[in-house]
């Protein structure tokens, strides 16, 4: 981290805070946009950012993890004294989704059916055998 300047210091705190867009982050920093980029493909310069990124989620998620009962209390609270039916279903619908999982209610099954009109010799084949036994049947 000592062969890092204080524009590159400078540069990763603001990338980490996520709060700017990297044109007005070279700005402030002194560069121009490019830089950025230039700087992000260097080695040392990616792990510093990527050190201070792993730092910020850790200190997040310890926020996060330190309000999660109150948060949950919240949510039962909510479902018991709530009026509105809607705002009711969506919380309990949550609350069982998280304990439960998520159902999945979508299936999306995709086949190549090539040109639809191109028949090939063997579908011709089954379709007239098919033809027959039901002709014969009849």
């Amino acid at each position: 981290m000592d062969l890092l300047d204080d524009r590159k210091n400078l540069c990763i705190q603001l990338l980490a805070e996520g709060e700017l867009p990297k044109t007005e982050i070279a700005k402030r920093c002194g560069i121009v946009r490019q830089t950025i980029y230039d700087w992000l493909d260097n080695p040392e310069f990616k792990a510093e950012l990527d050190r201070r990124l792993q730092q910020r989620k850790v200190l997040v998620e310890k926020v996060i993890d330190s309000k999660l009962e109150n948060a949950v209390e919240s949510l039962f609270t909510l479902a018991d004294t709530t009026d509105n039916a809607r705002v009711k279903a969506q919380v309990l619908q949550y609350i069982i989704d998280r304990g439960l999982g998520k159902p999945v209610s979508k299936h999306e099954i995709k086949a190549d059916m090539g040109d639809p009109n191109k028949v090939t010799e063997d579908v011709l084949e089954a379709e007239f055998q098919e033809f027959e036994q039901d002709r014969d049947g009849e």
